[in-house]
C-alpha cells in the first residue's frame, strides 16, 4: 500500500465544509444565537435555546459525485435522522428549517423536488415521487427508507418536506461565493474590505480551536455568536493597531533647510543649555519634525485619537519627571550642565513608548514628542529650564 492510500482528502474537504458554512451563521445570527458543529446536526443554530436550522453537509470532491442522490445512503440517511428528532419531539417542524446542502451541482432530482414542496398539494406529490423511487430499495439504505416512510411517521414526514431546503452550488454554498456572502454580513469598517478574506481566515482559525478544545473536553462544539464578534472585533482592532503603526524614519525624509527652520526653537534653545554638540542638535530636529508629520499623519487617518495622544504625553511627561527627579537627587556634586543632558540621553535615547495600547518601533516618535513638549516649556532637561527659558525669551 502506498503513502497515497492512507491520505484522506475528500473527508477532510467536508471537515472544513463544515466550519465555513458555520462561519456565515455566525457572521449572521442574531446576539443571542449559537452555533454548533457537529452537535444536532453536521451544523445547527439554534436561537434562545430553540433548534432554529438544522444543516446536512455533502462536501465532494469527485467531479461525477452527485451528493443526495435519489437512491444514495446521503439523502435517506439525512431524512431518517431529521424523521427520528421529530418522532422523538426533538424539534419543532414550525420553527425549524432543514438544510441538503452540497457544493456540488445536482441535476434534477428526489432531493430537488423534496426541497421545492411547500404547498399541500406539492407535499403530497413529493411524497409519492419518494414511494416510487424507493419501491425497492438497496440493503444499505432500507433501515432508513423504513424509518422515513413507516405510516407512524407520516405526519411528520409532511411537516418535514414542508420545511426541507435544498442548497446547491448554483446558490453559491461553498468556495468564493460562499465566502462573499460571508464577508457581505461581517460589519467591516471600509479600510478592512481589501483583507477580509485574511480576516475570515483568522476566525476559522479561531474556530478550529474552540471546537478541538471542545472535544477535547467531551463538550459539544457549540459556539456562541457573541463571542465570535467578540473574537471579530480583537481581530479588527489588531488588524488597525498594525496600520496605525510609524513609518520608518527613513521613509520620512528631512532635508537640510528644515533643520535650519527649527533652529530658533524653543526646544533647540533647551537643548543649547545642556550641548553645544550641533550632530546632537541636528539629530533631535529631525526627530521632532519627523514625529510632528506622523502625529498629523495618523491623527487624519483616524487611527490615533487625540485622547490617545495626550495619553501618551501624560505617561512621557510622568516618566521624565521620575528621571529627572532621580539624577538630580544623586548627582548634586555635578555640573548643572551635565545633570541636564543626563536627564536629556536618559530620557530620549531609545525609549519607545506604547501609543494606544500597542508598542511603538521607532524612537524619534517618542524622543520627537519629548521635544515637542519642551517646545512648550512643559518639561526640559537642565536642571533650571524654567528659568533659563524665561530669560531666553525675555532677554
Amino acid at each position: 500500500m502506498s503513502l497515497s492510500d492512507h491520505s484522506a482528502p475528500g473527508s477532510n474537504a467536508g471537515f472544513s465544509f463544515q466550519f465555513e458554512r458555520a462561519l456565515l451563521y455566525l457572521s449572521k445570527s442574531s446576539a443571542d444565537s449559537v452555533v454548533g458543529i457537529e452537535t444536532d446536526d453536521d451544523v445547527a443554530v439554534r436561537e434562545a435555546g430553540v433548534i432554529q436550522t438544522l444543516e446536512q453537509d455533502k462536501h465532494s470532491i469527485r467531479g461525477d459525485a452527485v451528493p443526495f442522490g435519489d437512491r444514495s445512503k446521503d439523502l435517506w440517511n439525512t431524512l431518517a435522522i431529521w424523521i427520528d428528532a421529530l418522532n422523538l419531539g426533538e424539534v419543532v417542524a414550525c420553527t425549524t428549517l432543514f438544510l441538503m446542502v452540497t457544493n456540488k451541482v445536482l441535476p434534477q432530482c428526489l432531493a430537488k423536488i423534496i426541497g421545492e414542496a411547500k404547498k399541500e398539494e406539492e407535499v403530497e406529490a413529493c411524497i409519492t415521487a419518494m414511494e416510487a423511487a424507493i419501491s425497492s430499495p438497496p440493503k444499505s439504505i432500507q433501515s432508513q427508507v423504513e424509518r422515513v416512510m413507516h405510516p407512524t411517521s407520516r405526519e411528520n414526514l409532511r411537516k418535514l418536506v414542508a420545511r426541507c431546503r435544498l442548497a446547491d452550488a448554483t446558490q453559491d454554498t461553498a468556495g468564493d461565493g460562499l465566502r462573499s456572502q460571508t464577508i457581505k454580513h461581517l460589519p467591516l469598517p471600509d479600510w478592512c474590505k481589501p483583507i477580509a478574506h485574511s480576516i475570515l481566515d483568522e476566525l476559522l482559525g479561531w474556530m478550529h480551536r474552540i471546537a478541538l478544545a471542545s472535544w477535547q473536553a467531551s463538550k459539544p462544539a457549540w459556539i456562541k455568536r457573541d463571542h465570535f464578534v467578540n473574537q471579530l472585533h480583537a481581530i479588527i482592532d489588531l488588524r488597525k493597531r498594525r496600520i496605525s503603526r510609524e513609518r520608518a524614519a527613513h521613509l520620512i525624509p528631512v532635508g537640510d533647510e528644515n533643520i535650519g527652520k527649527e533652529k530658533g526653537s524653543r526646544f533647540v534653545k533647551q537643548l543649547q543649555l545642556i550641548t553645544d554638540d550641533d550632530s546632537i542638535v541636528d539629530t533631535s530636529i529631525r526627530e521632532y519634525i519627523r514625529c510632528n508629520i506622523e502625529k498629523a499623519r495618523l491623527s487624519a487617518e483616524g487611527n490615533i485619537t487625540d485622547e490617545d495622544w495626550l495619553t501618551f504625553e501624560s505617561t512621557l511627561r510622568d516618566r521624565w519627571n521620575k528621571i529627572r527627579a532621580r539624577i538630580m537627587r544623586i548627582r548634586q556634586a555635578v555640573a548643572e550642565q551635565d545633570i541636564g543632558f543626563e536627564i536629556f540621553t536618559d530620557t530620549t535615547e531609545e525609549h519607545r513608548e506604547k501609543l494606544a495600547g500597542s508598542d511603538t518601533e521607532q524612537v524619534y516618535l517618542t524622543s520627537g514628542t519629548y521635544h515637542r513638549l519642551a517646545d512648550m516649556i512643559r518639561l526640559g532637561w537642565h536642571p533650571r529650564f524654567e528659568e533659563l527659558m524665561r530669560e531666553v525669551k525675555n532677554p
